[in-house]
């Protein structure tokens, strides 16, 4: 038996107080992931996830504190809930299925969630209706023995004698250090009112928000080096949406000078908006020119007359290969091929288009231009990791050995190509 005691303070050391303390830098690492401002501006994510969290360590180690039985009332110290034993109608252990509980039962709730500040609020509710207690322990995670702390509180609780008069006045006072623990657990459940609030208003923020336009960078690479190709041109989308940019392209010569006369062709048909630049990635084109001079070209002046924003893929996405079949042998440029094999190493859904690309010999210390560019079937869509292979048909199936390039590149429907 267990010595009379004024009060008793028993420790509570289950591991599920530290739940969302782990919650919400998991919830932190997946925006990071999303990248750009998905579900709003990463700063207001940061802000919002460092006052929950604070919150949320703070709650864990009153929590770890657990109980305190006086001969006045009863402190649950994860909110610092103060219960009258005038209140508290029974202490006793509940078994349920998932383990047993110690519980305190009122028989006045709402003075119960008046000792807590919203969103904990929420949680005592939770308890009422779930256990029809405002207090829930795990019983074996008390420090002490459950039954021998439900012979403590029930011997206080009978005990107990309501203050009259003078003696209720000086009885009812809160000690300095207990009204600051209270008033403190208070202020951290307010700062989780606050972090919620700034993720909501981060959602609002990306929903209301009109969506900016993809931050494009386009860089043109008239020679390479051998075995890559010539006249290719570089877009880099820094932006968090995919962007399927429609280009108009004007030759200029070394000196920066625009050459009259001069028309560009595309490999891929970036001037007809059928490449997709995947957020946050890069992509590219090859280009040909045509008229008086082509040789000449240098450079190229690129403007962005229209951009759409197709849904995949939905995050970066880096570089496919495409490899060239016969029957069961992989094969190389300048040899027949009836299959061309795609791997999409990315784990997102994706949407590709194939080409052929066939080059000309060019003159010595020119650039290798292209000749044509086929096609090789039609808009492929790929689950993520997902391998396929695609048939060669006509035209290309009797000009393969001269495909010097298979090229694979992100693309999207051309019912929706903006011409």
């Amino acid at each position: 038996m267990t010595a009379p005691q004024d009060e008793l303070q028993i420790a509570y050391r289950s591991r599920t107080v530290w739940f969302w303390s782990a919650v919400w830098p998991v919830a932190l690492a997946l925006r990071w992931f999303l990248g750009g401002d998905a579900a709003g501006p990463l700063d207001l994510w940061f802000l919002g996830i460092a006052l929950l969290e604070a919150n949320a360590v703070m709650t864990a180690l009153r929590a770890r504190r657990g109980l305190t039985l006086t001969a006045r009332e009863v402190i649950w110290h994860k909110y610092e809930m103060r219960l009258s034993w005038a209140n508290v109608t029974a202490v006793e252990q509940s078994a349920r299925r998932d383990g047993t509980r110690l519980v305190v039962r009122v028989g006045e709730p709402d003075q119960a969630l008046e000792e807590v500040a919203f969103p904990a609020r929420l949680e005592v509710r939770a308890d009422l209706r779930r256990f029809g207690a405002p207090v829930v322990l795990r019983a074996g995670s008390l420090a002490r023995p459950a039954a021998e702390v439900v012979e403590i509180a029930e011997r206080l609780r009978r005990e107990y004698e309501p203050p009259s008069g003078v003696m209720r006045l000086s009885t009812g006072a809160v000690s300095p250090e207990r009204d600051r623990a209270r008033r403190s657990a208070r202020l951290w459940v307010r700062l989780a009112s606050a972090g919620f609030g700034v993720l909501l208003a981060a959602v609002i923020v990306s929903i209301t928000a009109p969506a900016p336009a993809p931050q494009l960078t386009f860089a043109f690479k008239r020679t390479t080096g051998p075995g890559y190709m010539d006249q290719t041109l570089m877009m880099n989308n820094y932006g968090s949406t995919a962007t399927a940019p429609s280009l108009t392209f004007v030759p200029l010569d070394w000196t920066g000078h625009v050459l009259p006369g001069v028309t560009v062709r595309t490999a891929y048909g970036s001037d007809r908006g059928l490449v997709v630049l995947p957020p946050r990635s890069t992509g590219a084109d090859v280009l040909a020119f045509d008229g008086p001079g082509f040789r000449n070209v240098a450079d190229v002046r690129v403007t962005v007359r229209h951009q759409e924003h197709p849904k995949q893929p939905a995050h970066a996405a880096g570089e496919l290969q495409a490899r060239r079949l016969i029957g069961t042998g992989y094969t190389e440029a300048g040899q027949d091929f009836d299959t061309v094999v795609v791997h999409n190493t990315n784990g997102v859904a994706v949407s590709v288009r194939l080409v052929c690309i066939l080059w000309e010999d060019p003159p010595p210390g020119a650039a290798q231009q292209m000749v044509r560019s086929l096609p090789i079937g039609g808009l492929i869509s790929m689950a993520p990791y997902a391998k396929i292979r695609v048939p060669v048909t006509e035209p290309v199936r009797s000009l393969a050995r001269s495909c010097g390039s298979v090229k694979v590149y992100y693309s999207r429907s051309t019912d929706l190509v903006n011409v």
